[in-house]
């Protein structure tokens, strides 16, 4: 058992290697900065909720911080700048209007799906939440750029899809 633990622990060490690797490279080849959620103290948070034994498992075995610190070095020594930015909402606001659910305690995020119900603007959550990262993080590297501002109708998020998803 402990050599299977060794062994996951070095697969995971070599993936967040090669994962920052491949950031670091092409933020250098776009000359763009990195944006992540600052997840500072998010298992402390996460396991005060009350959940399931399994839940606990998944969410405290998860390696970001590992990841969060190769990319910081690498990034570093290429010259990157790297942003946090606070994770409140960057998955419930709607990237193309900037809207958040009024209600207290209700989403426009359903799962992996987000519809927003101001705009009808829908997408995978989980892209969603990039774009709003994306621009709160070019919002901190350029203040006096409107990356964080209400679109009009029809208008596309501030990066197009393409950009993230090649």
């Amino acid at each position: 058992m402990r050599r299977l633990s060794g062994r996951e622990q070095r697969f995971q060490k070599w993936l967040n290697h090669n994962i920052s690797a491949e950031l670091i490279r092409e933020a250098k080849e776009l000359n763009a900065a990195l944006a992540f959620e600052d997840l500072t103290n998010i298992r402390q948070s996460l396991n005060q909720k009350p959940r399931s034994k399994t839940e606990r498992r998944r969410t405290n075995n998860w390696s970001f911080y590992q990841l969060r610190t190769f990319v910081q070095y690498k990034a570093a020594i290429a010259g990157i700048p790297v942003v946090f930015v606070p994770p409140a909402y960057t998955s419930q606001t709607c990237a193309r209007c900037g809207h958040v659910n009024p209600e207290k305690g209700k989403s426009f995020r359903n799962g992996k799906k987000f519809k927003c119900l101001h705009c009808g603007f829908e997408l995978d959550a989980d892209i969603n939440a990039g774009f709003n990262i994306s621009a709160l993080g070019m919002s901190v590297i350029h203040p006096e750029s409107p990356g964080m501002s209400c679109l009009l109708e029809g208008q596309l998020p501030l990066f197009p899809i393409s950009q993230i998803c090649g």
